[in-house]
């Protein structure tokens, strides 16, 4: 069986079969059609939101060079970096950084304007860097909520290759000194926000709480302990970042900026000795001051070259940057772990036993439901982009075939075999075993196959669909999820987990911001485009069908009027024709229509989200049920997105793809899966101790 292409209709795998290369051409998931539709709805919507964050950038660089160091003569320049230098550090690095600079002057004006050019640049960058980095890494010190958000974030920026910055801020600002800014900020800030956010956190505990017991209000425990404390890590991390976006330079320079970057690339690419040796004496002493100056005092020496090396090989550890050698960690009470113990493992108990048979009897009726019949007459979701599907009248299919459930159904397959696993495995060896197949695992995959199965049915069929009864298929599955569900929720609810150690006391707003934040994303998902058809074909309803037959009955009853009928069957199939390019949302009544059940399954993850956090109670035991209530919800909400896909990967014709829409649902249902994830890794089953293994034994006993 194909699960990834269908081998009939329009496209035929190669006689090669399933391993060959050539295969990958027939299923291609369309990454780069969602970033076009993506990019060109914010270019042709949010034009005003691109020229807000162009419009600091811009004016910065423009005013920081026409208007304070072009006027400015060349030993103004020199005596202010001479001023920095002393003022920042000491005398004999403002004395350092005065002749690097006079040294770039003494090279001549053809490269004094780059240079001038470059500080601006480089300016403007790290300012944007500390005026965003160095709060938010204060508030992810202080807040855990906010640290665990930009922590993933951070990580993701920092696998990123640079060369990647450059393709979504070349396309919306276009080439030159203001997107090579906005790229090299981004680009640059990770560090700053890592270390800020160390610093804060290594300030000990006792400093802190000496302070407000002695009545400071937080913003004086911030600014007059916490801040002056950090100090040496917030200056590490303004250098690291200061260092990355001196690397970032010659980039800038491919992006079109100006500056010494671009004067040494364009000589390179000519190459002009002449022009490169200077331009590149000039790049590095400007490079070497910049350095020098933003160096915490107690760091070590070393050569730019070396500095920046390191730079770039700590980019995601650049705690271990810090001078002093405190121990590196940015997870608070890291140092608090539960101290190892050796009990026993709690036993399984009757109270267990059955919710956990009802949600193995559910997930196995889902199971087996993938192998009757889904579809009838036509695919349900996949005649949307296939035209063959008209043709299929008398046929049925089940869960797994290309035209019956396709991925829902394989989803469906999977989610089912999960929950009976999780139980079979807890029944065995209780507390053993993979992470997942636990209770909360259980829950997790069966409420996704809720979600999955609700939004199955609910969909709308296409227009090709003869039929527009579900045969039992789809239902006999939906009822295994609700069991499952329930059987599932209620065994979560009498598992014997415990918290590795204690949840914080303070509501994770972190994790509710993150929530929140998926709701916006699966609204916008909603009404973006699911489909997108270029086939420019004539597409054949039934309607369409009855007007052709009607049109061709008149014709042979009447020979006389069948050169005019000819015509007005022409037309309506040029009518058809006309609009070549089908682009159909998530809510329109044309298509399944399932943003529209991914966003009411993201607002209910929403409301699971809120007694997860913690705004309904500190309870540990129902903030870890409602946090695994919540990732099943959002699993599930993926999951719809990821089979629509997937279902038109799989069977859809050339130039029907789906759309940014169905990815940002997908994307949407992984973050607030994600969201409840740190409540629920932080849960294990209990251990219980002599006196306790009697009692919990007897009451084990069927």
């Amino acid at each position: 069986m194909r699960v990834l292409a269908q081998g009939s209709g329009q496209v035929e795998l190669p006689e090669a079969g399933l391993m060959d290369n050539r295969v990958l051409d027939l299923y291609l998931v369309p990454f780069g059609s969602w970033m076009e539709q993506a990019s060109d709805w914010i270019n042709a919507n949010l034009g005003w939101l691109l020229a807000i964050i162009e419009w600091p950038f811009r004016t910065l660089n423009d005013r920081l060079v026409e208007d304070v160091l072009q006027p400015m003569s060349w030993v103004g320049v020199v005596a202010a970096f001479f001023v920095v230098g002393t003022l920042v550090r000491n005398l004999r690095v403002g004395v350092f950084a005065g002749v690097a600079i006079a040294l770039c002057g003494f090279l001549g004006d053809f490269f004094w304007r780059p240079t001038i050019e470059t500080i601006s640049f480089v300016i403007v960058a790290v300012l944007a860097c500390v005026l965003i980095g160095l709060p938010l890494g204060v508030a992810c010190g202080r807040l855990d909520s906010v640290w665990q958000v930009v922590r993933p974030i951070l990580d993701a920026m920092q696998v990123v290759h640079a060369f990647v910055y450059m393709i979504p801020f070349v396309y919306f600002f276009g080439t030159g000194n203001v997107g090579a800014t906005i790229v090299t900020m981004a680009f640059a800030i990770p560090p700053l926000v890592r270390l800020t956010n160390l610093g804060i956190r290594q300030v000990p505990a006792d400093v802190v709480e000496a302070s407000r017991a002695y009545g400071a209000p937080e913003w004086r425990v911030l600014f007059d302990v916490q801040i002056p404390l950090a100090r040496s890590a917030i200056m590490t991390g303004i250098n690291q970042t200061l260092l990355l976006a001196i690397s970032m330079l010659g980039i800038a320079a491919i992006m079109g900026a100006k500056g010494l970057g671009g004067l040494l690339f364009g000589a390179i690419s000519r190459q002009s000795v002449i022009d490169a040796v200077p331009a590149g004496l000039a790049f590095y002493l400007v490079a070497v001051v910049f350095d020098r100056i933003s160096q915490p005092e107690a760091s070590g020496s070393g050569s730019l070259l070396r500095r920046m090396r390191r730079a770039w090989a700590h980019r995601r550890e650049p705690e271990a940057l810090i001078p002093d050698g405190t121990p590196a960690t940015a997870d608070r009470g890291s140092e608090d772990e539960a101290p190892s113990d050796h009990g026993a493992i709690a036993p399984l108990t009757s109270a267990e036993r059955k919710p956990m048979v009802v949600a193995a009897v559910g997930g196995a009726v889902a199971a087996v439901s993938v192998l009757l019949t889904w579809t009838a007459d036509a695919g349900f979701l996949s005649a949307f982009g296939r035209r063959s599907d008209e043709s299929l009248v008398g046929e049925s299919f089940n869960g797994l075939s290309a035209s019956g459930g396709s991925w829902f159904g394989w989803l469906a397959l999977v989610l089912g075999l999960f929950v009976v696993a999780a139980v079979v495995n807890t029944w065995v060896s209780p507390g053993r075993g993979p992470r997942g197949l636990t209770s909360d695992g259980a829950v997790i995959a069966s409420l996704a196959l809720l979600v999955l199965m609700a939004s199955y049915l609910l969909a709308a069929p296409s227009e090709l669909a003869a039929s527009s009864d579900t045969p039992a298929g789809p239902w006999v599955a939906l009822v295994g999820a609700l069991a499952a569900s329930a059987g599932s929720v209620g065994w979560i609810r009498r598992s014997p987990h415990v918290a590795a150690r204690p949840l914080s006391t303070r509501i994770r707003w972190g994790s509710v911001g993150a929530a929140v934040f998926a709701v916006l994303v699966f609204a916008v998902g909603a009404v973006s485009v699911w489909s997108f058809d270029e086939r420019g074909e004539v597409v054949v309803t039934p309607a369409v069908r009855a007007q052709l037959d009607e049109l061709e009955a008149r014709a042979e009853a009447n020979p006389e009027d069948a050169g005019v009928i000819s015509l007005e069957i022409a037309a309506l199939r040029d009518e058809l024709k006309a609009d070549f390019r089908i682009i159909i949302d998530g809510v329109s009544s044309k298509g399944a229509r399932l943003g529209i059940w991914t966003l009411v399954a993201g607002l209910a993850g929403l409301a699971a989200a809120l007694p997860a956090a913690g705004v309904l109670g500190r309870d540990e035991h129902r903030q870890w049920r409602w946090s695994a209530i919540t990732a099943g919800i959002g699993a599930g909400a993926a999951c719809v997105a990821f089979g629509w896909i997937f279902t038109q990967v799989r069977s859809a014709d050339p130039d029907y793809v789906s759309g940014i829409g169905a990815f940002l649902a997908m994307a949407a249902g992984l973050v607030l899966a994600a969201a409840a994830a740190a409540v629920i890794k932080e849960f294990g089953r209990a251990k219980i101790y002599a006196d306790e293994v009697a009692a919990l034994a007897e009451e084990s006993r069927p």
